[in-house]
Parts: C-alpha cells; structure tokens; sequence
C-alpha cells in the first residue's frame, strides 16, 4: 500500500512539473528588439538579463520574469506589467506602470494577445486578430 502511494505521488509531482514546464518556456528570457512589421509582428533577438534597477538597459527590449511580471523599453522609457503564457504558444501582455524621461520618444509597447515562436536565440510575437 505504502509503495502504491508513494508511486502515485510521484506520478501527481510528475504531470505537475511537466504542466508547468509546457506553459512557462518564456520566464527569465530577455530579448533584443530587431525588427516591427507594419502588421504588428515583432522579431527579437535573445539577450542577456537586465537587472532592475541597477542597470539601466541600452537597447529596445523585453524581459520575462518567473512571477509572470515582464520589463519593456529602452534606454529612456521603462514599463513593467503582467503576461500570461497558455499551452498553444500564446502569450498575453498587459499594460502596467511606466517611467520616461523627459524628450524620450516612447518606443513601441508590446500589449495584447500575441502568437510567439522561440527557434533557438529567437522570438517572433504575431498577433491574434480577433
């Protein structure tokens, strides 16, 4: 009996994990801005993590955190929300706070529902007409 509980807990922290795992492939990536399509499309480059707030980044980005809190801008412009990543490859993006310095020209925010494929060092977010 006690082996027969056993395995079924492990098999129940098993499908967990791997549920988890199947929904959290963009936490703690950070990527470079490469190109905005006129569509809405966005193509990214993989880049190192920033680390908020002692480092200020030099490049037009996005950053997921484990905590489902995502980073975005660029040098002058910050704005941290939320997301939500689902099983099909959908990522949701809200709005959340921001900071701009003065004459900094906002750069493209990345709000809504959102297709994304990662291949290897790159992320592509299309998105979802309703």
């Amino acid at each position: 009996m006690k082996k027969l509980i056993f395995t079924l807990i492990i098999i129940a922290v098993s499908f967990v994990t791997s549920a988890n795992a199947q929904t959290n492939s963009l936490a703690k990536s950070t990527w470079q801005v490469e190109k905005i399509n006129s569509d809405g499309s966005v193509f990214f480059k993989k880049a190192k993590t920033i680390k908020f707030p002692a480092e200020q980044p030099k490049i037009n980005f996005l950053q997921f955190e484990s905590d489902k809190n995502y980073h975005t801008g660029n040098t002058c412009f910050h704005m941290m929300g939320k997301y939500s990543e689902y099983e099909n490859n959908q990522v949701e993006i809200s709005e959340g706070a921001a900071d701009m310095v003065e004459n900094c020209e906002e750069p493209k925010t990345f709000n809504g529902l959102y297709n994304f494929k990662i291949d290897k060092d790159r992320l592509e977010l299309i998105p979802v007409k309703e």
